[in-house]
């Protein structure tokens, strides 16, 4: 059967939820009735609303079902004035005049579920912004700004990157739509959107001398503070974090506050993965997108004012579940700016910890502060014929050494650290030659990234003492060829590690994870027919 135009409109209109809780809206008066500028009320506690009256013989008579709120006649008859409570919920106001003419108001008190910023500023560093990542700084920023009432959820529009990279010195804009809702209605529900203006600053690229190492307790039970540092613009500063949750749910926060009564500015190259219970993953996802965007330049700068800490990140974890990060922070102007590195339950403020005392350690010691502006950096030469070069990453000696050196921390694994390595392969013969730029684990189950000459590398996961290719290069004869590899140990794998040069043809990629050489794999099934051979042994990180 298809319904006419007329009868399906009245179907929908029968079908509309009703504004009101209890599903019926208040009663129509019957006899005389007065006019009124508006027959409802949406207000917020203490707010206050004017409902003009026409029509009417004075005086005006009013009353209401519940007082929720109160009521008041303009002297002049022609108004009336609604002042709502602090009490939220539903009431009818009734208005009638000397001759029973009568209308009524219905009125819903209700705290709004957020508030949408309608514009906002976003400052970018790059060289240039990648259109990817630009759009996700700015989703980010919309959903750190945007205010949502207890149990309300924040609704962001999919925010589409823009066509090209924004070039340093360029400037656009994104409209992005948001929504905030209650629970049952409990809140007014809130609709917008939020216009970012996003300019490119024109900054040098920098390389931190120090490194903010926190890692330590990994496992984290209860609240508090994890890691606390104060930095200024003479000492730029990464920090990196990696912690896991063993009795959630929790959240890991990371926090800048500027104690100056001065605004501070601060340049933030940031690469954060998690939560997830493959902690190798994390790991390898932090540094391939901090590579990345460190080759880049690519941050953002944030503005902090006098006692107002800006969270970083405030990421939950359930229990087992894993957060790392590595994060370059440059401070441009004022200061000095402290960085917090909080584990904090569901429901409460981080700020009521900042000022706490440090966790205890776990007694493992991997946390402090340490020189690296003059560590990882590493030569490679390789001459054809000549015995193959190579450098072991992550190893226990050399380390990065602390700051303090009565400190009993340490850095074992170069967590935190780039390596960048100067590649010079020469082929001494008449004949054109290849050579293999490798990677090898040597403590266990691994995964590794790298940035090739800018371009980034990813290996799988690996687990084997063998060479696995992350790159190759044909040298005609008599000819040098120089390459710059970078990487990072990644959080989760088993360092140390090797790096080298080879003309022997290593492995083109890495197994699959489940497979005999793979990082774990599957027992072989006994055969009934032949004794079988032992199972590979598994392995976890």
């Amino acid at each position: 059967m298809i319904l006419s135009a007329a009868i399906l409109a009245t179907v929908l209109a029968q079908v509309q939820p009703s504004p009101f809780p209890s599903g019926s809206p208040p009663a129509t008066p019957s006899g005389p009735v007065l006019t009124l500028s508006a027959t409802s009320l949406s207000l917020n506690p203490a707010q206050q609303r004017s409902i003009a009256v026409s029509g009417a013989s004075p005086p005006l008579g009013i009353s209401l079902d519940r007082k929720l709120v109160s009521a008041t006649v303009d002297p002049s008859n022609a108004s009336v004035t609604v002042t709502a409570t602090q009490a939220t919920g539903d009431d009818v106001l009734h208005i009638s005049d000397a001759n029973g003419a009568t209308a009524d108001v219905a009125i819903r008190v209700a705290f709004n579920a957020g508030t949408i910023v309608p514009e906002a500023t976003l400052r970018v560093t790059g060289s240039p912004a990648d259109p990817a990542w630009l759009a996700a700084q700015v989703a980010a920023l919309v959903a750190r700004l945007t205010q949502a009432m207890p149990n309300a959820q924040i609704q962001i529009a999919h925010v589409a990157p823009p066509i090209a990279p924004l070039a340093p010195g360029a400037v656009t804009q994104f409209s992005v739509p948001v929504g905030v809702t209650g629970p049952d209605g409990a809140y007014f529900d809130q609709n917008g959107s939020t216009t970012v203006n996003v300019s490119n600053v024109p900054l040098d690229p920098f390389a931190p001398p120090l490194l903010l190492y926190d890692d330590d307790p990994e496992h984290v039970a209860v609240d508090g503070v994890l890691f606390r540092h104060t930095i200024d613009s003479a000492q730029p500063v990464r920090l990196y974090y990696y912690h896991d949750a063993v009795a959630g749910p929790r959240r890991l926060v990371v926090v800048l506050s500027n104690a100056s009564p001065n605004p501070a500015s601060v340049q933030v190259i940031d690469a954060t993965a998690g939560p997830n219970e493959d902690v190798m993953h994390v790991g390898d996802a932090a540094t391939r997108q901090f590579l990345v965007g460190k080759a880049h330049n690519q941050g953002v700068i944030l503005d902090l004012a006098q006692d107002q800490p800006l969270f970083l990140h405030d990421i939950g974890m359930n229990a087992g579940q894993l957060v790392a990060g590595t994060v370059d922070l440059r401070v441009l102007s004022g200061g000095p700016v402290g960085v917090t590195v909080l584990a904090v339950s569901p429901g409460i403020d981080p700020r009521t910890l900042l000022d706490g005392p440090m966790l205890p350690g776990d007694g493992h010691h991997r946390t402090g502060t340490f020189r690296i502006d003059a560590y990882g950096n590493e030569r490679l030469d390789y001459v054809t014929g000549s015995t193959d070069p190579a450098v072991v990453i992550g190893d226990r000696d050399p380390t990065p050494p602390s700051v303090d050196p009565a400190a009993a921390g340490h850095d074992y694994g170069d967590y935190g650290v780039t390596h960048n390595i100067d590649v010079t392969m020469q082929n001494a013969g008449d004949a054109p030659a290849t050579a293999y730029v490798y990677f090898k684990p040597l403590a266990g189950v691994a995964r590794a990234s790298f940035l090739v000459d800018g371009n980034a590398v990813e290996l799988g996961c690996m687990r084997v003492p063998q060479p696995y290719q992350i790159a190759s290069y044909a040298i005609p004869p008599r000819q040098t060829i120089r390459a710059f590899v970078q990487t990072m140990t990644d959080g989760g794998s088993f360092y140390p590690a090797e790096v080298g040069v080879t003309a022997t043809p290593p492995q083109p990629s890495a197994p699959p994870i489940a497979a005999p050489d793979g990082c774990f794999p599957k027992p072989v099934p006994a055969s009934t027919e032949a004794p079988s051979a032992s199972p590979s042994p598994s392995s976890t990180p």
